[in-house]
């Protein structure tokens, strides 16, 4: 359920940046004459990972709130088309997307 929906992949990708910025900080330590350099270049990845969930918190407010038919909970649909983000089932607003209804022979 990590990486169901459209805000929680960006969010998951905001995340990887923090950790990779701590790493690259870390490297560091260990390489003493490129330490500036490095303590640089984590700081740049922790500032894009600021950015992020700053736009993302953005992004989360204008969404549109509806209730997933499937499990029955609240769910954040961004654009056209995205996953519930506690079932993963696939929600649209576009008709076209919609899945197919068959028909049942009568009995």
């Amino acid at each position: 359920m990590l990486l169901s929906g459209k805000l929680n992949k960006i969010r998951t990708f905001a995340l990887g940046l923090i950790f990779a910025g701590v790493g690259v900080m870390y490297l560091g330590f260990l390489a003493k004459d490129l330490i500036a350099l490095f303590l640089a270049i984590g700081m740049i990845f922790v500032l894009a990972s600021v950015g992020i969930y700053f736009w993302i918190g953005i992004i989360s407010t204008q969404s549109a709130h509806i209730i997933c038919p499937a499990c029955g909970k609240q769910t954040k649909v961004l654009g056209k088309k995205d996953e519930c983000m506690h079932c993963r089932a696939i929600l649209s607003f576009d008709p076209a997307d919609a899945p197919k209804q068959t028909e049942t022979p009568p009995m």
